[in-house]
């Protein structure tokens, strides 16, 4: 986003002057409480009799706790001609408790005419937001058994961690693989996810009857939403590996299949002795 502002405060001891000279536009005012910010100020020479500047310093202020880092804040150019730019880019940090603030900065450009002795000052104000953020980390996946015949089934447990300094809401675990049957009971709703405090899971997955034996990767992502960015969900990812194996034949209890073998022989051998005679005398 791109904020222009034409706003100029006339200080005490500047030249007077009708209007500001200088344009000033903005990006990267929402910053992320915690990280390093990108900023950049864009100064324009709008000077109202199309003629350059000279001797000019340009100074970005930002209110505590925020701070621009390795610059100071200041920048000298010898002149800016008519119509010409000179674009600023800085890092800015927010620290964690600065999350859910707006401050205002200012950025000052002074400067002189040609011929003039003194300096001409002009200020614009500087909004900035600042939010917190989320990072979610999916580990310590374990697989119950760790291998599976075709057709059955196991359970995928493991943790969430929001490494962040926002908490995040609506999460859904999924497990994903072309090895199990698919659908949403391999989802599992957990909430929110606050800050540093591992959230568990345990999913049931079932796996198709005629995937070939081998080895499978399991997909474990993790979704939630950032309220302060509802448009887009935040996701974790973690993989696992599974061996599948082939499924055993259905044996028939013990005790059974020798009645029936055991049936069958009997009348076969009744046949025979009906037929031939006794075998054994």
């Amino acid at each position: 986003m791109v904020l222009v502002l034409p706003l100029f405060t006339q200080l005490p001891d500047a030249h007077a002057q009708q209007a500001a000279h200088l344009t000033v536009a903005f990006t990267g005012q929402s910053l992320i409480a915690g990280l390093n910010n990108t900023m950049t100020v864009t100064v324009t020479n709008n000077y109202t009799g199309y003629i350059a500047i000279y001797d000019v310093d340009i100074e970005v202020s930002l209110p505590d706790p925020l701070s621009i880092i390795g610059t100071g804040g200041h920048w000298h150019y010898d002149s800016i001609q008519y119509g010409q730019s000179v674009t600023l880019t800085f890092p800015v940090y927010a620290p964690s408790s600065a999350a859910g603030n707006v401050y205002e900065g200012t950025v000052t450009g002074t400067y002189k005419e040609l011929g003039d002795v003194s300096y001409t000052q002009e200020t614009h104000l500087l909004s900035v937001s600042v939010t917190g953020y989320i990072n979610l980390v999916v580990y310590g996946i374990s697989l119950t058994p760790s291998e599976i015949s075709q057709g059955g089934n196991l359970t995928v447990s493991g943790n969430v961690l929001n490494n962040g300094n926002l908490a995040s809401y609506e999460a859904n675990v999924t497990v994903e693989s072309n090895a199990i049957v698919p659908g949403p009971q391999n989802s599992v709703f957990i909430g929110e996810i606050d800050p540093n405090i591992p959230r568990p899971f345990s999913v049931l997955i079932v796996f198709q009857p005629n995937m070939p034996p081998g080895n499978y990767t399991i997909t474990v992502s993790v979704s939630a939403i950032d309220e302060n960015r509802p448009t887009g969900a935040i996701v974790g990812v973690a993989t696992a590996q599974v061996q599948v194996i082939k499924r055993s034949p259905t044996v028939v209890g013990r005790g059974q299949g020798f009645s029936v073998i055991g049936l069958i022989l009997a009348f076969l051998r009744s046949l025979f002795n009906t037929f031939f005679g006794s075998s054994t005398g």
